[in-house]
């Protein structure tokens, strides 16, 4: 198994699971973990797209050195997540 397709796996099955696990009871959570798990879900749904539109480019103009693809097909699902999650970490929560 390669390095990119155990991200893939991460991103399939681990993620999800870690939405669903940081969902539970979302309300009675703190409004900094709120701001995480709505980056979180945003970047696992951008990351999503890019995946299934890195998965759709005909295997005809695939190439061996092409590492774009790899990329946005593998490691989207795993790194758009962290990324969204972490762009909700550090945004400024509003006092109420």
């Amino acid at each position: 198994m390669t390095i990119g397709l155990a991200a893939m796996l991460l991103g399939l099955f681990v993620v999800p699971a870690a939405l669903l696990w940081s969902g539970h009871r979302l309300r009675r959570r703190s409004p900094r973990w709120r701001s995480v798990f709505w980056g979180l879900l945003a970047g696992y749904v951008a990351g999503s797209c890019v995946a299934i539109v890195a998965g759709l480019i005909p295997p005809a103009e695939w190439s061996s050195d092409d590492a774009t693809r790899g990329l946005f097909g593998f490691w989207s699902l795993l790194l758009f997540p962290a990324l969204g999650a972490g762009i909700g970490a550090v945004r400024p929560v509003p006092r109420v």
